[in-house]
């Protein structure tokens, strides 16, 4: 029995040694050297003298599939350490849409127009598969997100926030082919720098749960009609209303946010007239 054999039939919290073992069937020696293998890969395995597990709330199959409510989440592949779950998504030709690819640590995870997003253990780190491109998706799911999370706020195009305005999360919309790559961090245990916020700071949270929320929450969100996606967006922001200054490449556009357009984009009132924003980085002066 290998180590992503004994991973699957792991249980949450610390199991005694004797009941492990007899539930294996295999020897002590064999049992802690895959247990070390997990370990070194990135998975979540405590090892102690009274016995052994995963740590609770982790996202292994054993524990989100059977929480699933929709398509989505099927199937499933739980790594530990990756180059980025996008990486491993865009490799997968095979995959159907609902396709998910969780990892415990990336270490070449972006966001957003390239940049490293940090990505310590103990945080969700994802990718789903979807077939059609929406200019709406960064919104959609940025609002699965919130639903989710149950608190926060967004800000525009795919960031959550804390209540006090620390990034807990973000959203990365990328094209593999004709397929559609959806990326999501989300700061669940640990704040990886001092700028932002992780959801523990505010209440508990199961990571496993707080993923089969997410995409139950995504796949109802990505067959809503524009207008309600839109309207609720708007209800849940922090950008509009507000004086912004936008970077798109080189050019930085200053102007107050006043509304988003049929596509999602950005409306701004500028000292030139209107500005339109499909995509950009946000900030306030």
């Amino acid at each position: 029995m290998g180590p992503e054999e004994i991973l699957l039939l792991l249980r949450e919290g610390l199991e005694p040694w004797p009941e492990i073992l007899r539930r294996l069937r295999i020897s002590r020696s064999e049992l802690l050297g895959a247990l070390r293998a997990l370990q070194e890969e990135g998975f979540p395995v405590v090892v102690e003298e009274g016995g052994a597990g995963l740590l609770p709330g982790s996202p292994a199959p054993q524990f989100l599939l059977p929480r699933l409510k929709g398509k989505f989440g099927r199937p499933y592949r739980y790594l530990g350490r990756v180059t980025s779950t996008q990486d491993v998504l865009a490799e997968w030709r095979e995959a159907p849409e609902g396709a998910l690819v969780v990892a415990e640590c990336q270490t070449r995870g972006r966001g957003r127009l390239g940049r490293p997003w940090e990505s310590p253990p103990g945080n969700l780190y994802f990718s789903v598969l979807l077939e059609e491109a929406d200019p709406l998706l960064p919104l959609r799911a940025g609002l699965a997100l919130i639903e989710a999370v149950g608190f926060g706020l967004l800000e525009w195009p795919n960031d959550l926030l804390s209540p006090d305005g620390r990034k807990m999360g973000g959203i990365l919309v990328e094209r593999s082919g004709s397929r559609v790559l959806l990326g999501v961090g989300i700061n669940v245990a640990r704040a990886p720098i001092p700028a932002s916020a992780a959801i523990s700071e505010f209440k508990s949270c199961s990571r496993v749960q707080l993923l089969a929320d997410f995409l139950w929450s995504l796949e109802n969100w990505l067959s809503r009609e524009n207008e309600e996606v839109l309207s609720h967006w708007k209800s849940q922001n922090v950008t509009l209303g507000r004086e912004v200054v936008v970077r798109v490449g080189k050019h930085v556009i200053f102007g107050k946010a006043v509304d988003l357009g049929p596509q999602g984009e950005l409306i701004l009132h500028t000292e030139n007239g209107i500005a339109f924003v499909r995509a950009g980085d946000v900030g306030f002066p």
